[in-house]
Order: C-alpha cells, then structure tokens, then sequence
C-alpha cells in the first residue's frame, strides 16, 4: 500500500476527532481563567481564510492590564493543519495608514511579522517550543515563543503559542538584506532563505510549484540526475514577487553545483568538494536537531537554508516540530519506531514529498560522520542529556499545569473535555520523557555504527 494511502487511513480516525470537535466548537469553558497568562484577543472584520490577509484588531492582556495592542492583517497558515479545526494563523500588525509596523510582544523582539500556532494532535503541547529551546540552547537560533491564550470574535480558541516568523531580521535569520537592483557579482551573493516545503495551503498539488515561486533539484531522491525531480526550493527571501532574474539565476546555480558535486561517484571533503559550497557545521547541527528529535517533516518540507552575502550555504532553522518526539508520530509504520530520519525516503518512499539525495551521501563520508558523533557525544554531555531534556519538559509542563492551561484546552478540545485533563496530560508528558531518553541511548549507539 502507498505510503499516501496509508497515511489516509492513519489520519481518519483524527479527522472525525476534529469533525467532533468541530461540532462543539461553542462549548463553555467552566474551568476559571489564569489572569496571569497572556491573553490575546483578535477582532476581525471578516471571516478569516488563507490568503489574504484581512483586517483585524488584536490586544495583548495580563492580569487585568493591557500590554500591547495594534491593528493587525491576519490570516490561516500551513498546509495540512488548515483543515484541524483548531487552526494556526500568521499575522502582520499594521499602522494607520495600512503599512507594516514593528512590535514587540512578550519580551520578544520587535518586527511585524509573527506567528499563533495552535497545537492540535500534540497532546502534550510542548513538542514545537520544546525543539525549539534546545535549538536556541546548542546555539542555534530557532523561533522564540511565548504560551498564551486566544480568543477570536468572541469565541475562545484555547492554548496557543504566539512564536516569531522565520524571516530576515538581525534578532532573526541574520542574514544582509538583498535589494533588486544588487545584481553584481559581489552583491548578489546573498542574502537569501530557501525552503524545502508544499506551498502555502497546498496538500498535495504539484501545480502550486512553478517558476515564479521555486526552482527544481536537478536530481531525483536517489541523486539521478533527472528533470521531473521531487525536490523544489521556495523562495522564502527575496520572496518570489521581490526576486529577479539575476538572483534566482545565482542562486540556482550556487544549488545546482553543490549538488552537482554530491551526485558524484566519489567526492572529496576538500576546498574544491562540498566544504567549498556548505558550512558544514550549520548541516551537522540540523542533522543532531533533526534525529534527536525525529521530526519527520525535517529534511523534505518546513525545512529552511539560508545563505548569506559572501557565505555558504547553511541549514536551518529548525521549524514545525508538532510531529516530532516518537511513538504515534511517523507518517508510516517503519518510522514508528526509533529509526533515521535521514532514511525517509528508504523507509517511506511512497510520499510525495522525499529528503533530498544529498543527506545519505553526507553521512556517507567519514570525515562527515566523525564531526557528526564528536559533536553528538559533546552535545549529550550539556544540552542534550536526558537531565537538561526532563528538565525542560517539566518545566513548560509544569507552567502549564499549574495555570490551568491544559484544563481549560482540554476542555476545548478534547472529546472527554477537562475531566481528568491534568492527569490525562501528565501521560503524554511522560510519554515524552520516556520516549527521549530511549531515542537518545539508542542514538548514543547508533552514531557508532553511522
């Protein structure tokens, strides 16, 4: 069976969850609101929907004082999770002429482009912010993100996590700014943001790819070389209506011969081999990010590259991490288990969407693999030991415990309501300690034998 089909099957069960859901999309929450969390209360003129934006208020409230508030445009983000029930939105907030204005929220930094991500089949809540610090912790920037609750029109929208969106910012993805006319061969250099993703509110069309807004891999999942490849680079910076033709140009190019070199029989890590082309270091903390955390979405979609003016091509950040830390998790049953997400496509081959060719034969090189296993064994010393994990864990479980969060979203959200919701989200809790502890002692070993 198709790994597509399959997938349907394991995902029907969930929509009637969120068909039921959809239902008692009105239901009251009886359990009493903690004044001390942040609440985020959004007034929309219209109905809101993917594309574009409409016009909003929003206002940021903590115990009974008003922190922030700012007109807003608002809109449904992602692909799949458009079609939960709970939905996650992007949002710029806006100044009285319409334009884009900075804001800072939550101790976060200003910019005018942010994020409210709704976990929906994470029960535990915390798989997106948890990757999250522990990326910021080794680091390497990832999203910061604040817990807060969300209200829309009236109608109570349970937990949420209001996160920063990737972009080029220098508190950001701190990258040079690309203006259109830097067309010279030193300007043009950088900076820019790729993605390896599905379009925005796609699911699976193939049409949504075109050249105004990607260019192809020149090779296949197997590193064939191939014109009907699977692999698509979005223009995320310069966005597709803002880059021209010189940059795509450049920036096709610097791609295509990074893969050109690693769809050789045999390469060399030396300055004419792939070290000339990617910073390596950026790869080899994606890769630890990637499989500690078994995000299976890493890799082949919500996967950011970046590269900077005079710089090479790096990895990351780490992004959408709500299908990642273990069991229940994988889009097919040979990755229910602890196994290697750089193999998706050995293990999944039937998705649309593959890793790139280019991971295998990374970690097919040795020298590759001993900076991997230096910088794991380094790494399970500090920030990812099973210490500092459970510590993290227990922390944002706790706060969220303790402020009735998981009750009052429960309540929301789940059929059984808030009955038992501490203790019920407690398992998942556990669950995720478990689990991460098991994943990395089998890391531990497997490394060796990479």
């Amino acid at each position: 069976m198709k790994t597509t089909k399959l997938f349907l099957l394991i995902l029907c069960p969930f929509c009637m969850f969120l068909t039921c859901n959809n239902q008692k999309s009105d239901r009251i929450i009886t359990t009493p609101r903690n004044k001390a969390v942040p609440l985020v209360t959004i007034i929309s003129k219209k109905e809101i929907s993917d594309d574009p934006k409409v016009a909003a208020s929003l206002k940021i409230t903590q115990s009974d004082s008003l922190l922030v508030e700012s007109d807003i445009g608002i809109e449904l983000r992602g692909a799949l999770s458009q079609s939960f029930d709970k939905k996650s939105y992007s949002f710029e907030c806006r100044n009285q002429e319409n334009k884009g204005k900075k804001v800072g929220f939550l101790g976060m930094s200003e910019d005018e482009d942010w994020v409210l991500h709704g976990p929906m089949n994470d029960r535990s809540l915390i798989r997106n912010p948890l990757a999250y610090s522990l990326s910021n912790q080794i680091g390497k920037y990832a999203a910061k993100s604040q817990f807060v609750e969300l209200e829309i029109n009236g109608n109570y929208k349970g937990l949420y996590l209001l996160m920063e969106k990737l972009k080029r910012d220098s508190l950001r993805i701190n990258i040079k700014k690309l203006k259109k006319e830097d067309i010279n061969s030193e300007n043009i250099t950088g900076g820019y943001i790729l993605k390896i993703d599905k379009t925005a509110g796609s699911s699976d069309d193939w049409a949504d790819y075109n050249e105004s807004n990607s260019f192809h891999s020149n090779y296949d999942e197997k590193g064939r070389f191939s014109q009907k490849s699977k692999i698509n680079y979005l223009y995320e910076y310069p966005k597709a209506k803002n880059i021209n033709e010189n940059q795509k140009a450049y920036i096709q190019n610097y791609v295509n011969e990074f893969e050109k070199i690693m769809a050789a029989k045999t390469f060399k890590d030396t300055a004419v081999g792939y070290v000339k082309y990617i910073d390596v270091q950026s790869f080899i903390d994606y890769f630890i990010l990637t499989e500690f955390t078994q995000n299976h979405d890493g890799y082949r979609i919500s996967t950011y590259l970046q590269k900077d003016e005079n710089g090479k091509l790096a990895m990351g950040p780490i992004w959408d991490c709500d299908i990642a830390f273990g069991p229940g998790q994988a889009y097919c049953s040979e990755m229910e288990n602890d196994a290697w997400v750089f193999k998706y496509n050995q293990y999944c081959g039937g998705d649309t969407w593959l890793a790139p060719f280019w991971w295998e034969k990374l970690v097919s090189d040795p020298i590759f693999k001993i900076k991997v296993v230096t910088r794991w064994q380094s790494l399970r010393k500090t920030i990812l030991s099973d210490q500092n994990v459970e510590k993290s864990i227990n922390e944002m479980a706790k706060y969220l415990q303790d402020n009735k969060l998981v009750d009052r979203n429960y309540e929301r959200w789940s059929d059984n309501g808030g009955k038992n919701a501490k203790e019920r989200h407690q398992k998942h809790i556990d669950a995720l300690k478990v689990w991460s502890k098991k994943h990395a002692s089998w890391l531990d070993r497997e490394m060796l034998k990479l």
